[in-house]
């Protein structure tokens, strides 16, 4: 059975509760939820400017909206 994750793939979003951990500031589009085996539901999230991924627990994640058509 699939359960329902708080972010899809696709969906833009930004990092919040930034502490000693560093990140560039700005919008991040969801590349998709990681598999949840314990612990906290976890995605793999990429911002434009860079050129890979981050891992990222959903509680640091805050939804910014659908990207918009052209």
């Amino acid at each position: 059975m699939t359960t329902a994750t708080k972010f899809s793939a696709g969906e833009r979003v930004s990092i919040t509760r930034i502490t000693a951990f560093t990140a560039p500031s700005g919008i991040y589009e969801v590349i998709g939820a990681l598999p949840r085996d314990s612990g906290p539901q976890r995605y793999r999230v990429r911002n434009p400017s860079e050129n890979f991924d981050r891992i990222m627990d959903e509680a640091r994640l805050e939804a910014l909206g659908q990207p918009q058509e052209h």
